[in-house]
């Protein structure tokens, strides 16, 4: 397959995205959807096949006509995985996922404070590293790259992380080279709360959800230490992932989705007017987490009534939290509408909880191997499928 020439590794990317994109799809079907003959789909579809990455899964309903069933094909799941790891200031969440984008194992660990910058990232990314490679073994599943979501401002196409507070990153930081020789796999990075995006998008296109998120924002809230230090005071740290018309915002710079709300003043310890968000106490007694949270939802209404979003998603907290918020967002979002008519925004909790910036990120790395080459974003590690067969 590495010896194709660059025009049928095309064809050969742009058949296997199809079959991952969607359930149930026929050579027949694949054809149409890309107006090549069907001969050309067969023929690079038996050698898919014949590689191992590609299976019929079931038959369908015959035509009106009769004649022959159609077969349906999907993407060989334990041809092989990917790995999505989360590293924060308070310490490291990470998860299998196979090739049909489902998280086969995950786990978190929360070690002692022993480093900060990006000697804690890679600390604790080899941690999650020599986990991941175990339990891929005991799968028998060989895993072929993994995703890095980070709190972090960055640019994933150079593999650079520009500055991070939480992880006290002051100045640029190239780092994705760095780390795939730690894992020896290719690796790709991402903002945390995009990572969020990915997995909402990869978990409704895999029929997992029914819940549009084509034009969504995500609300990632985690209660966290400010900095990675021992003595380091906890707050509610929030940042946001937005997809318009079914493409990630990243904003010419990748700084789409950074959050400091609108009232805020200097002197204010985090990221809002009202405090810092204290999740230490009993909710009903809890005037400054109630007080965060409407203040919170007032800038999402804002967002989602401007933009004309449809979807909210919110991530990182427990459900008894997120369930608070769900209530204030829809609250401010009717509230904060001009008009009269209704409108159906679905407001709810992440698909994957507190897994989703793992599960995203090896979400995201699933999504860049398997796109055509005008869908990919330049890199310096990125791996496309047909590198592994």
């Amino acid at each position: 397959m590495k010896s194709q020439n660059l025009f049928a590794e095309e064809k050969t990317l742009r058949i296997l995205r199809l079959i991952w994109k969607k359930k149930h799809i026929s050579r027949v079907d694949i054809a149409n959807s890309l107006g090549w003959d069907k001969s050309t789909v067969t023929k690079i579809v038996n050698e898919l096949k014949e590689i191992g990455i590609l299976k019929e899964s079931a038959q369908g309903i015959s035509g009106p006509l009769g004649g022959r069933r159609p077969v349906y094909l999907e993407i060989t799941p334990t041809f092989a995985c990917v790995g999505g790891v989360e590293v924060n200031p308070e310490g490291v969440v990470y998860c299998l996922m196979n090739l049909q984008g489902q998280m086969i194992y995950y786990n978190n660990e929360s070690p002692a404070f022993s480093s900060s910058g990006q000697e804690k990232i890679k600390d604790l990314f080899k941690r999650a590293c020599e986990t991941l490679k175990k339990h891929a073994e005991e799968l028998n599943l060989q895993l072929i790259g993994i995703g890095l979501g980070l709190p972090a401002l960055l640019n994933s196409m150079k593999g650079e992380i520009t500055y991070s507070l939480p992880l006290m990153i002051h100045s640029p930081v190239k780092i994705t080279n760095t780390l795939s020789s730690i894992a020896d796999l290719p690796v790709q990075i991402e903002n945390d709360a995009r990572c969020c995006c990915y997995s909402e998008i990869i978990n409704g296109m895999q029929g997992r959800s029914s819940v549009d998120v084509s034009n969504m924002i995500f609300v990632l809230t985690e209660y966290r230490a400010y900095k990675p230090l021992p003595d380091s005071k906890k707050n509610l740290a929030v940042g946001l992932g937005i997809v318009i018309n079914s493409q990630l915002l990243k904003g010419p710079d990748d700084s789409a989705g950074e959050f400091r709300s609108m009232l805020w003043e200097e002197g204010n310890a985090g990221q809002f007017c009202a405090g810092e968000g204290n999740l230490s106490s009993v909710i009903s007694d809890n005037e400054e987490l109630h007080s965060v949270f409407y203040e919170l939802a007032q800038h999402i209404a804002f967002l989602v009534n401007t933009l004309n979003l449809t979807t909210v998603c919110i991530g990182g907290i427990s459900r008894q939290y997120i369930s608070i918020l769900e209530d204030y967002i829809n609250e401010r979002i009717k509230l904060q509408w001009s008009y009269e008519n209704e409108r159906k925004i679905v407001v709810k909790m992440a698909a994957f909880g507190e897994y989703a910036v793992a599960h995203g990120a090896a979400s995201m790395f699933l999504s860049k191997m398997f796109s055509p080459s005008e869908l990919q974003e330049p890199s310096e590690s990125m791996v496309s499928i047909l590198d592994i067969i």
